[in-house]
Order: C-alpha cells, then sequence, then structure tokens
C-alpha cells in the first residue's frame, strides 16, 4: 500500500493494474455477465413504471379488471426475465471469478516449485498458507463480486438518475442533497480499511503457522506433556486474530450504520418534498410511487461504493502480497548446457557460505568420483556432509567452477537434468499420506507394480509390506507416522530408486537399519543396479567401508581422504572413529549375551 500526500492510505495502482489485468483476461464471460447484468437493470426499472400505472388508475378511477391482470402478467413476466437474467450474470461473472481463483492458485504453486530451498528456510509456512487462502480469495471477490458490484452500482445510478429527472428534477435536486455524502464517506474510511485488513492477514498468517507447528509436533507436545502451554500459546494467536478482526469489524461497523442514516435522510426529504407535490398537483400519486422506487435504487449504488472499495482494498492488498512471492526471482537458473550428463563428479577448492550469513560451512573441499563408483563421506554432525550433497544437486548454488559434473561446471547445465540425475534419500525421511506403493512411485507415477514390488524387495522392505493387512495399499498416515523409522527409511529408498537414478545419494538414511539388513541393502544394489553412481553419507564406518573413495569431514574442512584401508593406515581421525565404533559393538554383544 502507499501513501498519498498528508499520509493518507490509499489503493496500489500497480497491484490493481495486475488485478484487472487478470480480471480482462476471462474478457467474453465477462462481457456476457455484462448483458444480464443489463438486463436484470433493465428489467428492475421497468418495474416502478407498472407500479405508477397501476395506482394512477387506481387514483383517478380508470383503473379495471383488465388493468390489473395486466399489470399482475407484467410484474411475474418481469420477475421471470430478471431470474433467468441473474442466473446467467452470476454463471458467467462468478464463474470467472472461479477460473481466475483457480489460474493464480496453479500459477502461485508453479513459481513456489521455482524457488530455491533458501527461500523456504527464511520463510514461514504459516505465511504461504496465509496467501494461498485468505489473499487468493480476496483476489477473486475483487474479481468476482466486487466487478459485478461496481458496474451495477454505475448503470443503476445512471439510469434511476434520469428516471428521476423524468419524474420531476427540481424533487430529484433536493433528496439527493444527502446522497454524494455517502461516497465521500466511503472513501474516507477505504484507507482505514485497507490498513486494518493489512494487520488481519498478518494476525491469520500467525495463527495458521501456529496450528501447523502444533498439528505437526502434536507428538513431542504429548510425549513432553506440555498441552497447556502450546493451548496458551496458540489462544494469545487466535486472540490476536479476533483483536484485528474486530477492529476491522467496528471500521466496518461504524461506516454501515453512517451510510444507511444518509439514505434515509433521502427518504425524509422524499416524504415531505414529494408528499408537498402530491398535494400540490405538481406529480401523482403513481410518480410519488415510482420515485420513491427509483430513489431506493440510487441508495443501493451509494451503499455499494464502500462493498466495492473495502473488496478493491482487500483484493489489491492480496493482490500486492502475492505479486511480491510471484516476483521474487528463482535464485537457482538454466545454465546454457542441455543434455543428459554421465554421472562423473569433480569437486575443485569447493567452499561455501548460505546466503544471508557470515558462517563458512565449506572450506576449501576438492574431490573427484568417476561414474559407476561409490563415495562415502562421513564426520561429525554439522561437518557439512549434507550441505556438501545439496550443492552437487544444485538445491542450493556452489561457486562458479567449483563443481562439475561431466567435466562442466554445474551451474552451466540445466537444473533439470543435473537434478534428474539424482535420486536422494535424506536424512528426515519424509513419506506422504497416501499407500505405500503410491509412496514409492512418488516420482514416476507410470512405474508397474511387478518393479514397485521389486524395488521394496531391493530396500529389504518387500516381505515386511506383504505381511499388513493390506499389503502395498496400506495407508502410512501423516508422514508415515504408522511405520517404524527404519521401514520409512527403506520405503524412502525404494522411492528414491523408483526414477531410476543414475546417481544415488543416501543422507544417513541407513541409521534406523541394523548392520545386517544395511549391508544386504547396499550389496543388492551393488550387485542388481549396475553403472549406479552411490554417495553414502553415514555415522556408521560399516556403511562406507567398502567404498571407492571415503571423505572425512570436520567443521567444514575435509580433514581425510582416501579408501577404508588407507585411511586406516594415517591413524587418524577415521581410524579413531572406526576403533571406538568397534569397541561399542563388541559391548553391544556381550550385553546381548548377558555379559554386561
Amino acid at each position: 500500500m502507499s501513501k498519498a500526500e498528508g499520509g493518507r492510505p490509499k489503493l496500489d495502482r500497480s497491484s490493481l493494474r495486475n488485478l484487472y489485468a487478470r480480471i480482462f483476461r476471462h474478457k467474453k464471460a465477462l462481457l456476457g455477465g455484462v448483458i444480464a447484468l443489463v438486463g436484470v437493470d433493465g428489467l428492475q426499472l421497468l418495474i416502478p413504471q407498472v407500479f405508477r400505472k397501476l395506482i394512477d388508475g387506481l387514483a383517478q378511477g380508470t383503473a379495471d379488471s383488465d388493468l390489473i391482470w395486466r399489470m399482475g402478467y407484467s410484474i411475474v413476466a418481469i420477475a421471470l426475465g430478471m431470474a433467468v437474467c441473474r442466473f446467467f450474470w452470476r454463471i458467467f461473472i462468478v464463474g470467472a471469478s472461479r477460473r481466475l481463483e483457480r489460474d493464480l492458485r496453479a500459477e502461485f504453486y508453479s513459481h513456489l516449485q521455482k524457488l530455491p530451498a533458501q527461500y523456504y528456510d527464511k520463510t514461514k509456512v504459516g505465511d504461504i498458507m496465509a496467501h494461498a487462502t485468505n489473499d487468493i480469495n480476496a483476489v477473486r471477490m475483487a474479481a468476482g463480486m466486487a466487478t459485478i458490484a461496481s458496474f451495477d452500482a454505475l448503470f443503476m445510478s445512471v439510469a434511476s438518475i434520469i428516471m428521476l429527472l423524468f419524474i420531476n428534477w427540481k424533487l430529484t435536486l433536493i433528496t439527493m442533497i444527502p446522497l454524494p455524502f455517502i461516497s465521500i464517506l466511503v472513501l474516507r474510511f477505504g484507507g482505514m480499511l485497507h490498513d486494518r485488513f493489512e494487520s488481519v492477514q498478518k494476525a491469520f498468517s500467525g495463527l495458521t503457522e501456529k496450528t501447523q507447528e502444533s498439528l505437526s509436533g502434536v507428538r513431542v507436545i504429548k510425549a513432553y506433556g506440555d498441552e497447556e502451554s502450546e493451548r496458551k500459546l496458540l489462544a494469545d494467536k487466535a486472540g490476536k486474530c479476533v483483536k484485528e478482526n474486530i477492529r476491522l469489524t467496528r471500521i466496518w461497523g461504524f461506516m454501515q450504520p453512517l451510510v444507511m442514516g444518509l439514505a434515509m435522510m433521502s427518504s425524509s426529504i422524499l416524504l415531505v418534498a414529494g408528499g408537498r407535490a402530491v398535494i400540490g398537483g405538481t406529480i401523482s400519486l403513481g410518480q410519488f410511487v415510482a420515485f420513491s422506487s427509483y430513489l431506493a435504487m440510487l441508495t443501493w449504488p451509494m451503499m455499494a461504493i464502500g462493498w466495492v472499495v473495502n473488496l478493491l482494498q482487500r483484493g489489491a492488498a492480496s493482490m500486492g502480497r502475492l505479486e511480491k512471492i510471484m516476483n521474487t526471482e528463482p535464485a537457482i537458473v538454466d545454465g546454457p548446457v542441455s543434455g543428459k550428463p554421465a554421472p562423473s563428479i569433480e569437486v575443485r577448492g569447493l567452499s561455501y557460505t548460505y546466503p544471508d550469513t557470515d558462517v563458512e560451512v565449506l572450506t576449501d573441499i576438492s574431490f573427484s568420483i568417476p561414474a559407476s563408483s561409490t563415495l562415502g563421506i562421513v564426520g561429525r554432525t554439522g561437518s557439512g556432509k549434507t550441505t556438501l550433497v545439496e550443492l552437487l544437486m544444485r538445491l542450493y548454488d556452489p561457486p562458479p567452477g567449483t563443481v562439475l559434473i561431466d567435466g562442466v561446471d554445474v551451474r552451466e547445465r540445466e537444473v533439470s537434468k543435473v537434478r534428474g540425475l539424482f535420486g536422494y534419500v535424506p536424512q528426515e525421511t519424509f513419506l506422504f499420506a497416501l499407500s505405500i506403493a503410491d509412496n514409492i512411485a512418488f516420482g514416476n507415477q507410470d512405474i508397474p507394480v511387478e518393479t514397485i514390488k521389486h524395488l521394496a524387495e531391493l530396500a529389504e522392505i518387500g516381505s515386511e509390506i506383504e505381511s499388513f493387512k493390506l499389503g502395498y495399499e496400506t495407508m502410512v498416515g501423516e508422514r508415515g507416522i504408522t511405520l517404524s523409522g527404519g521401514q520409512k527409511q527403506r520405503i524412502a529408498i525404494a522411492r528414491a530408486l523408483a526414477v531410476s537414478p543414475s546417481i544415488l545419494v543416501l543422507d544417513d538414511s541407513l541409521s534406523a537399519i541394523d548392520t545386517e539388513t544395511e549391508s544386504a541393502i547396499l550389496e543388492k544394489l551393488k550387485r542388481e543396479i549396475s553403472g549406479l553412481t552411490n554417495i553414502l553419507i553415514a555415522h556408521r564406518i560399516s556403511t562406507v567401508q567398502h567404498a571407492d573413495l571415503i571423505l572425512v569431514l570436520d567443521d567444514g574442512k575435509l580433514v581425510e581422504k582416501g579408501t577404508h584401508t588407507d585411511l586406516l593406515d594415517k591413524n587418524g581421525y577415521y581410524a579413531e572413529l572406526y576403533r571406538m565404533q568397534q569397541l561399542e559393538e563388541e559391548v553391544e554383544k556381550r550385553c546381548e549375551g548377558g555379559d554386561c
């Protein structure tokens, strides 16, 4: 929202232009709706004339039963015509606004998919959800009801004034004295409505974020017995949302009675001045009734201005917020080199600092792995292992010339071609609230059932799935809550294999699996998927000990690299970690045998 001179808020014109540009994409439907609306308004203007003719006939004693029947038939015919026209304008206008909402929602979601991981690192889910619900709904209302109401108000006000002037121009000028003040009142309140709607949206965003967070972490909340403090935090957010909505309602509630009061003043003037005109014979009784009807019709456009301004204020504010996101340029873009590269990787002097921070998470990393080989990465928590893999996949962009795939700088390649090489199983396994089969086939919906089962066998999860009552059609619940950690990890491995990757990345995704199952999975992958390049990130040495190259990271630095045998001979950090894990395994075996 911009500010006019003196600090008074006004509509953001650029957002408003963008809003109307989207509306006019549906100009055929809008034209059909406007034509139908003109039909409704035109027929509505005939009703006072029917009553004028009937009342004058009754007052003058010239009315007969034939006139009464004809007037009755006329009212019924007009009502039917209005019903038909009203049906069509709603179909055209409301339908167009719903299609605009559909297109905007699809565009918004599509753009969100293009934004890099770093955008979501600093953007709250609740904010995005508020944009995807309240803001898009406000744009739809501005595109639909506000558009039709504004045209309706313009047409009816002009037509009603013309009809009033035809009846008696002096009476028209007198009765219309309070009406311009309605428009002035509405315009004065418009900026306040805009500001307070902005506050409502921010409060709703905070409530959405807190609700989403509480529901996602409900099991942690219950485990810690922290329900009461979470209830208070959510109540605070809900209270703020209610408070801001009440502030908005106060303005709207104060404005509406004032508008109605000014409209009633016009009716009061008509009763006095119009009554005297009827007594004096200046106008007939039928004309007085028709004048009163047209004046009532004129009141609606004056009131509609407030409603339209409110909807447009909301729509423009919401459009501005959506534009801010959709105008955010993706930080990671396609390079000029197309074509699918071979899965060979070279890293040269890679140092990396996350955007908007000054902490270097990787320092001078160099290594290379040819296609069809296995790379192991070990190191303490926070040593940069996951960051390194995310840079290889261009989830974040590395510095120029530091990461090469098939001999070409990864930044010079198309993003889809780079990511299409990888099958990625992250540390935090995420399963969708679908069946097991649908989760495995998530990245490749055309995959046959036989292949799904084969991939499950490769991931050493097939027999367990078969033991479930519904087998592969078993629903896993939200985030796979009905499955154990090891089951989720193995299903995620099968899902990564379903996209037929050239490079399989297992980011500590065997941690919840026992060593025997882990060895079986790795052996099957090596034996049955020829040409697959593997990147194994792990804390357990057993996971990476057969790798062709092992990187040892510590505090973002590459402190050691080589084969398992080479690293043991160096007797450094890797060898120390290996001896500690060997000792832990011996202790566990003794405990299992009852010796501890």
